[in-house]
């Protein structure tokens, strides 16, 4: 049986802000129901131990986010989950307090683009007192994410300099943030608590242009992604389901990784080969190479 590191879900493709560097996707908008999510758990139990709450959307926007979190934990599922951080002071108590969350990931970049009337000041308290509630409640790991560090742009450097700053300030670090910055590797802040920095990517889906034939990707490796309504694609990028494998509600999961499509797929990254346009439109798995 394959085991993925982990595995996506997508339980909601709302999100309460409307930042540019977010796919626009075409897909209606909807809610993964409890009863949904708890039957997509019982058939990925056993592929994977780690759920990835993420592909679009604002995962604390849930109305039963409490629920699904329980489900994973009785399934022994430990959870990543990926927020924008706006929410955080409406959930503190539920993340902290939920055995299955393991991972927070805070998408600071966001802040660059929320509407007028929210300040950096007042969206980076609220993340720093989830923070010391978390020093407080029981170990997770912190991730903060904030893109573009390595660029020495003016551009770059207006956006992202007051967050290193507040950081600094908060952490009490004996240096400079900019100073240490060191392309694909995290900055340690605390213990269990990350500055994470990579570049902006572009979003594979077309009208982009194609960047070749050749390459591999950990698709369907140790990742794969489930979007809100049930459909399971092959990565988080995937986020207009290009490469649709099948459907989680209709076929069973173990099925669906067999189907001639995944395998397709499969094969041709092994051979690095890309065999579907979205994957041959996609910067980010350049990375692997």
């Amino acid at each position: 049986m394959r085991k993925f590191k982990k595995i996506y879900i997508e339980i909601t493709n709302h999100c309460n802000l409307a930042c540019s560097f977010c796919h626009r996707s075409k897909r209606p908008k909807s809610w993964m129901r409890p009863e949904d999510f708890a039957g997509i758990i019982r058939q990925i139990k056993e592929f994977t131990s780690h759920i990835a709450l993420h592909v679009l959307g604002e995962p604390l926007l849930h109305p039963d986010l409490g629920r699904l979190l329980a489900d994973c934990q009785g399934h022994s599922l430990a959870v990543n989950l990926t927020t924008n951080g706006t929410l955080l002071p409406q959930h503190q108590n539920l993340l902290l307090t939920s055995p299955a969350i393991r991972q927070i990931n805070i998408s600071l970049h966001c802040a660059v683009e929320m509407k007028a009337g929210t300040g950096l000041s007042e969206y980076l308290a609220g993340i720093f007192d989830f923070i010391r509630r978390a020093r407080d409640a029981r170990p997770i790991y912190i991730s903060l994410r904030l893109w573009n560090l390595q660029e020495t742009s003016a551009a770059a450097s207006l956006q992202n300099n007051p967050i290193l700053r507040k950081l600094e300030e908060f952490f009490t670090l004996p240096f400079r943030l900019a100073d240490a910055v060191t392309p694909g590797q995290g900055i340690p802040l605390a213990p269990n608590i990350f500055l994470s920095q990579n570049a902006r990517f572009a979003w594979p889906h077309a009208p982009a242009p194609e960047l070749g034939k050749a390459g591999f990707c950990r698709g369907l490796r140790d990742h794969v992604a489930i979007l809100a309504d049930g459909t399971v694609v092959p990565c988080c990028l995937d986020a207009e389901a290009d490469i649709k494998l099948g459907n989680i509600h209709e076929l069973p999961f173990s099925t669906i990784l067999t189907t001639p499509r995944a395998a397709a797929l499969y094969e041709g990254f092994s051979q690095r080969r890309l065999v579907e346009p979205l994957c041959r439109r996609c910067s980010y798995r350049l990375s692997f190479s």
